[in-house]
């Protein structure tokens, strides 16, 4: 089943839809328009547990500076220096953070209006938002195309399809940036989470979490989680590249990843252990960012809940950082006229 609302208005009247995926189990996603914004996942428990941070408003979305529930790109995480080249050619996109570009630049894709198009009930309920990207949008060349498909099914698995096409040769590296804490989005910091990445291999990165170029075994290092640890103990590691982020912002590498993006790997596992439910990660990305909220900061989310540090953290599937300046890295480049596609699923068991 979907249901559709209005969600508010932006600053020009243009009216923001949200629709609710709800499942047979009694769970339900709220997306809305906005930024294709998962602005609730309640579950289905007697005190309807909602998994994600988020806002009550319009306005409080847009005031927003970390990045909540959105769909973010063109190009998720950093380029360095806005710059880089394709086929000799460079290009310098809008730099927003310590001179380099995050998430797409000052206006990326996270506070547009997308487009509802395509609604389905059966055999999942699902909506697919669509956005037009014009040539030279905070820099980026070719005008883009890019559907985005939220799926809810009756495993409780939020599956994230992306789809694109440019006219020219481009860059494009979307992911989702909701802020999970799975005891509920008003109930603390995360601390007591479990979090494992199961991933042999990372990517150091300098104070400004700019890749180094190096790809790095997590054996007898501070991002080695494969046999899980607390986000407590993950945070306050002796790592001075944990230091200087202060928390988890790192890069994964997906095993197995495969340039056809054909399979979903399993990337990371969180528990939380009072309740015993767990978040379980798949995408077909090859890698995969772990932030564990560190700068948040106090500001007040929906239902009047008050949010802060390490309240919340995201797992973001991704091209690596910086892809476009490190030639050895999984290519984040979109040939013209070759569509794009990748998947990434968030399942609770």
């Amino acid at each position: 089943m979907i249901e559709k609302s209005e969600f508010g208005q932006m600053p020009d009247g243009q009216k923001i839809e949200c629709y609710t995926l709800c499942n047979d189990n009694g769970m339900r996603v709220e997306i809305l328009t906005l930024g294709a914004i998962i602005r609730s996942w309640k579950l289905a428990n007697e005190s309807a547990t909602d998994i994600v941070l988020g806002f009550d408003s319009v306005d409080e979305y847009l005031a927003d500076q970390g990045y909540i529930g959105r769909t973010v790109g063109r190009y998720a995480n950093r380029i360095e220096n806005g710059r880089f080249n394709i086929d000799g050619n460079e290009y310098a996109v809008s730099t927003n953070l310590q001179g380099n570009c995050l998430h797409g630049g000052v206006d990326g894709f996270h506070n547009r209006v997308w487009t509802a198009g395509k609604i389905a009930e059966q055999p999942n309920p699902s909506i697919t938002l669509s956005l037009i990207s014009e040539d030279g949008d905070q820099g980026f060349p070719g005008t883009l195309a890019v559907d985005v498909t939220f799926s809810l099914d009756q495993e409780d698995r939020l599956t994230i399809e992306y789809h694109a096409l440019s006219n020219q040769d481009t860059v494009f590296n979307p992911t989702q940036h909701s802020y999970f804490n799975l005891a509920g989005h008003q109930s603390g910091n995360i601390f007591a989470q479990q979090i494992k990445v199961f991933s042999d291999h990372y990517t150091p990165a300098d104070k400004n979490a700019i890749p180094t170029g190096e790809v790095k075994s997590v054996e007898n290092t501070a991002f080695d989680l494969r046999a899980g640890m607390s986000f407590y103990d993950a945070i306050h590691q002796q790592d001075e590249e944990i230091q200087v982020a202060n928390g988890l912002d790192h890069n994964w590498c997906a095993k197995d990843f495969n340039s056809n993006q054909e399979n979903l790997n399993l990337v990371a596992e969180v528990t939380e252990p009072n309740s015993g439910r767990k978040l379980i990660t798949r995408t077909s990305m090859p890698g995969v960012q772990v932030y564990t909220g560190n700068f948040i900061g106090e500001t007040k989310g929906k239902d009047n809940a008050k949010y802060a540090d390490y309240q919340g953290f995201c797992i973001e599937s991704q091209f690596y950082p910086d892809s476009p300046n490190q030639a050895h890295f999984p290519s984040a480049t979109l040939i013209a006229k070759h569509p794009f596609i990748s998947r990434t699923s968030y399942q609770i068991i």
